[in-house]
């Protein structure tokens, strides 16, 4: 792959310079999980790197991050061009034309591949380098699993990638996107994401989850709503050696009269490998187990003022001693965190248009 020189109008690259300023910034705590090299390396890698007095790859970067964790008018294109501007002066320099146009096209060029792999990256760092404390158990890396949709600009390109509601009138709904989410219980940082059309073939959350499975390393335990709950979907995770944690399926029958018995509405139950679904290939479906050793158990969520509603849980994590069914409830309670996290998330980013 063949470079692209940056002007250096500072006596350094852009990416020593620039890259020091944002990296070191109070607000954007990023040099410990996001090196300047890794920032280079990834945009070279995609094609990425373009050079530019003003509107090089770090100075555009840098700007788009600070535009995109910004809140208000210190998110609009012209806030960005006078980050750089402010910039520039700090360092003795002439200053950029006041049009945003230059920086908006620009921004465009940014390759969303390296974007993603930043993003991820920068999570999975940050996960590496966490206290034990903030770990489940003090050693386990729980990651919460969530979708939720999102609106955006009625423009003839979103349309056609992301059609709008079937119930809507051509021209008065917005194109929808599905989103489905990894974050990290111990940081709350999405570990990565997929999006997908609202409605059809292999658009579902489920759908979604099976494309990030790269987001889970041996020993992490994905903890997921019962839409993702199926017998394909456990046993994936289970080759990938990830621990499980998930509310029952609603259309799966739930008998505590089976099974081997671990407590009071706590058991040990057999699985049975169901018929191939489409989405899986023949070579696929042979390593699928024909049966499997979950851990079922159920206990009741009761708040003052309001009706206890039963929650029946399956899990991988079979041990009964080192876990007991108090805190396997307590760790799918977490999953609640990950509402208030995607809210937070839509807040940050200004999608608040989102369904």
């Amino acid at each position: 792959m063949t470079s692209i020189a940056f002007a250096a109008p500072f006596g350094k690259s852009p990416f020593e310079k620039v890259s020091k300023t944002f990296l070191d910034d109070p607000t954007l705590p990023f040099a410990q999980v996001l090196p300047k090299e890794t920032i280079e390396l990834t945009f070279k890698k995609y094609d990425g790197l373009f050079g530019g007095t003003f509107y090089n790859t770090v100075f555009v970067f840098w700007a788009f991050l600070l535009q995109s964790l910004s809140d208000g008018k210190s998110r609009s294109c012209s806030t960005a061009v006078g980050r750089i501007a402010a910039f520039c002066v700090a360092a003795g320099k002439r200053l950029p034309d006041e049009d945003t146009g230059n920086y908006c096209r620009a921004r465009c060029r940014l390759p969303i591949n390296a974007l993603h792999e930043l993003v991820t990256l920068a999570a999975t760092n940050a996960e590496c380098i966490a206290p034990s404390e903030w770990l489940w158990k003090n050693k386990h890396h729980a990651k919460l699993v969530d979708g939720f949709t999102a609106t955006m600009p009625y423009t003839p390109k979103n349309q056609a990638r992301f059609p709008q509601h079937g119930k809507s009138y051509p021209g008065c709904g917005f194109p929808i996107m599905r989103v489905c989410v990894v974050l990290s219980l111990a940081t709350a940082m999405v570990m990565d994401a997929a999006f997908s059309e609202y409605k059809g073939k292999e658009t579902g959350e489920s759908a979604l989850l099976r494309k990030m499975f790269s987001a889970f390393n041996p020993g992490d335990i994905a903890v997921f709503d019962r839409y993702c709950c199926s017998y394909m979907m456990l046993a994936l995770f289970q080759q990938a050696g990830v621990h499980v944690c998930t509310r029952i399926h609603a259309k799966r029958p739930v008998d505590f009269r089976y099974g081997k018995r671990l407590g009071k509405n706590d058991c040990l139950v057999m699985w049975k490998r169901p018929q191939r679904p489409k989405w899986m290939s023949e070579e696929q479906y042979a390593t699928i187990p024909e049966t499997m050793i979950l851990r079922m158990m159920r206990y009741s969520l009761v708040a003052r003022g309001r009706r206890s509603k039963s929650i029946t849980v399956v899990t991988t994590l079979t041990d009964s001693v080192e876990y007991p069914a108090e805190e396997i409830a307590e760790l799918y309670g977490h999953r609640w965190n990950v509402e208030l996290d995607i809210r937070q998330i839509k807040q940050t980013l200004n999608i608040g248009m989102a369904l």
